[in-house]
């Protein structure tokens, strides 16, 4: 489903008269539009405004409930932590808790190297096999493997834990919630002012927790495979994951703005 935000409504053609709806498809999207008006523009300025100071005054508590949860997670996933170091993010924001968990070195196991490595290709192999859709994805996917192998086996002092990890990944997604506001204001308030901001809302929390809970995920498999699919956790669940669930969220507004304008599809 594809909306045209315009400025002004769309008229229908001399000589025809009543609604343009249809039982069972919507008209055509070159005739369909939602009316931008000057109080969805300051209410969607007002939303962006709000989350993104919220972001900001509360970043340390932020990290801190990212943490929290994160090490949760871990625990409840039967692996044991260290402890918590405190991992520098940018100049003016309070660092980030990170979890400290026991990293596989797996430069000294090649057995287990070699294990890990004929598992994920297998698994990889086989998503290729049966899904001929992600199968660029898969490839790529692939090439990360193999290169994570070759700095195993040939530069393992490149190796790192789950420290340098949690501050990348912190740096990552303290970007993406200090931006998302502004992403969830302009797709969400411009199309339903009230549904768009309690919305845009909604999605700033799923963010933070979908990120506890992939970063979580990421340090397990630091502490079992050491940073072997490191690579691909990070391009799979980092920005890509991050982009999946706000393309995923707005299709789930536009679906709701697209009945309460033009009416439910007929059966």
């Amino acid at each position: 489903m594809v909306v045209r935000i315009v400025r002004n409504s769309t008229t229908p053609p001399a000589g025809r008269s009543g609604t343009m709806r249809r039982p069972f498809i919507y008209p055509h999207r070159s005739i369909r539009s939602v009316r931008i008006t000057p109080g969805r523009i300051f209410l969607a300025a007002v939303t962006a405004i709000l989350l993104t100071v919220l972001v900001a005054t509360e970043q340390g508590r932020l990290v801190d409930g990212h943490n929290w949860l994160t090490r949760a997670i871990v625990e409840l996933a039967g692996v044991p932590v260290v402890g918590v170091a405190m991992a520098p993010l940018f100049p003016g924001l309070e660092p980030a808790p990170a979890v400290v968990v026991s990293a596989s070195r797996l430069d000294g196991n090649p057995f287990e190297l070699l294990i890990l490595f004929a598992v994920g290709m297998l698994v990889l192999f086989e998503i290729h096999r049966r899904v001929p859709l992600a199968r660029g994805f898969v490839v790529f996917l692939m090439i990360l493997l193999l290169v994570a192998t070759g700095v195993v086996v040939f530069h393992p002092s490149s190796q790192f834990g789950s420290v340098e990890f949690t501050q990348i990944w912190m740096r990552g997604e303290m970007l993406v919630w200090l931006l998302l506001p502004w992403f969830s204001a302009a797709m969400f308030v411009l199309i339903h002012p009230l549904f768009g901001a309690a919305w845009a809302l909604a999605t700033q929390v799923y963010g933070f927790l979908w990120s506890a809970i992939r970063l979580a995920f990421s340090i397990c498999l630091i502490h079992y495979s050491g940073i072997l699919f490191v690579p691909l956790a990070w391009f799979a669940l980092g920005l890509l994951a991050d982009m999946v669930y706000l393309v995923v969220s707005y299709s789930i507004a536009v679906e709701w703005a697209s009945r309460r304008a033009w009416g439910r599809r007929g059966r």
